[in-house]
């Protein structure tokens, strides 16, 4: 391996990394074809157990070999000298700088790829964090304190909080860069590796757990990301987001599955965000798959010829998990472990279970069901937080009787706990006045998505959307009550 005198040179002189650096860390050089460049270009190459990747330098631009398996840059390093402490860098150069300011190659990983802004238009699989479970089944859990130096902007502080969740939040520990730098590299740059090398050794903060912390202390969380539930009358009325839980109710028959079905449709399409569902009442097959089928092509499934039904499934298999017990008994604990193999392998950012009471309860002989209700909710919303994903609860209301049958539901009136309304992020309510009219021996078409709740002004205000149900075209549309259709 060797590197040419020309990236040794901008090595130095742009990055202030050295060719002893480059030399130690096994980088090497080479010219490369750069499909964002549309040329070949010189550039450093960074070997990994599952390839090599390369970094242009006359322009920021990557590449990596064809088959190139994701993993850590430096791992086998960091495993044959079992340090206590591993510094963990967003990028290649950063793991080169930590280097250069003295950090022996045996404490410090580089994540393969860099923090992207969420929600992303990358291919689904590569949001997961397999890669880090392999790490440590290798033998990186026996590290005592990882230590993130990654980016100071939106995408690298989301990485860090689902890197914390992956690694463990009690032995995760991060660094905060100066003002004007973004990351290892920069701190290089501008202030040298003494400076550089006393941050990241003496000047970590440990993740905060619970208890008492000063200002200071805490790290600045990510940034609230929005989806748009994909109907354009809505404006800022209601927006989505991971990070955040949601509740849906409304009468059996109502229509708030199918309603649902699309809205989730339209975040997963426009953002490419995969969604896991446990439909234990709304079949995937024949049912979630034709409504998707009709969602995505425009036409009732009857209308759809051969190519056009597998161009949709092949669609729906790229983005759809679907969670099925084996032995038709699922529960909380059987829902959240399969919820977080979705996340992590195939990289879901929505989780959604229809309907709530079809999961097994396992509540303890002295506990009342609002304590049940509670402490489930507390554990959906953490993971919610935890693994950067929107998980939604469909659950049934409680009979309604006098004089409040027939009228849309409160969250309150859940089965189970005023807690439904207490402890989620939004809730919502799909109410029909009727669905069907005697007179004219219609089916009546017209429904209500209440937004009862939202906690964050982010995400919208409590209103009533008009929607109607386009029977010959298979999904809701917005309108004012005067223009529904029966």
């Amino acid at each position: 391996m060797a590197v040419s005198k020309d990236v040794a040179a901008w090595a130095w002189t742009a990055r202030k990394i050295s060719l002893g650096t480059l030399e130690r860390l096994r980088v090497d050089s080479g010219d490369e074809f750069f499909p964002q460049l549309n040329r070949k270009a010189e550039c450093l190459k960074f070997h990994y157990a599952g390839g090599w990747k390369a970094r242009a330098i006359a322009d920021k631009a990557f590449v990596a070999m064809k088959g190139f398996k994701p993993s850590f840059w430096g791992l086998e390093d960091v495993l044959r000298s079992k340090p206590q402490d591993v510094y963990i860098t967003e990028g290649e150069l950063d793991r080169c700088a930590l280097v250069e300011a003295g950090i022996p190659p045996g404490q410090v990983l580089s994540v393969p790829t860099g923090a992207v802004e969420k929600p992303t238009n990358e291919p689904p699989d590569e949001r997961g964090y397999g890669y880090v479970l392999e790490a440590l089944e290798a033998g990186l859990k026996q590290v005592k304190r990882f230590v993130w130096c990654g980016d100071a902007d939106g995408p690298g502080m989301s990485l860090r909080s689902d890197m914390a969740h992956v690694l463990g939040r009690a032995r995760f520990w991060f660094v905060e860069w100066p003002e004007g730098c973004k990351d290892a590299n920069d701190h290089l740059i501008f202030d040298g590796p003494d400076v550089l090398l006393d941050r990241v050794r003496n000047g970590s903060l440990p993740w905060p757990i619970d208890g008492l912390f000063k200002l200071s202390e805490l790290p600045e969380p990510p940034k609230l990301v929005l989806w748009d539930p994909g109907f354009e009358e809505w404006k800022d009325k209601i927006r989505l987001a991971p990070r955040t839980m949601s509740v849906v109710t409304g009468h059996p028959g109502h229509g708030k599955t199918q309603l649902w079905t699309q809205i989730w449709f339209n975040v997963t399409r426009f953002y490419c965000v995969p969604i896991a569902l446990a439909s234990f009442e709304t079949r995937a097959k024949p049912h979630i798959r034709r409504y998707l089928r009709t969602l995505l092509t425009g036409k009732l499934e009857k209308h759809m010829d051969d190519a056009e039904r597998r161009r949709a499934d092949a669609w729906i298999e790229d983005r759809y998990l679907f969670m099925v017990h084996p032995q038709g008994r699922p529960n909380l604990k059987w829902f959240l472990d399969m919820a977080e193999v979705a996340v992590i392998r195939h990289g879901a950012r929505i989780i959604q279970v229809d309907p709530w009471n079809r999961l097994e309860a396992s509540r303890g002989r002295d506990q009342t069901e609002t304590e049940y209700i509670g402490m489930c909710l507390r554990e959906l919303h953490a993971f919610a937080h935890d693994m950067n994903c929107h998980v939604q609860v469909l659950a049934h209301p409680a009979k309604m009787e006098g004089n409040r049958k027939g009228h849309a539901p409160h969250l309150e009136d859940i089965s189970g706990s005023k807690n439904w309304d207490n402890m989620v992020d939004q809730g919502f309510v799909v109410h029909r006045h009727k669905t069907f009219d005697d007179k004219n021996g219609q089916r009546v078409t017209l429904a209500e998505l209440h937004h009862k709740k939202a906690r964050f002004e982010e995400l919208g205000y409590p209103c009533v959307i008009d929607l109607d149900f386009r029977v010959d075209q298979g999904r809701y549309v917005s309108v004012k009550k005067d223009e529904g259709e029966t």
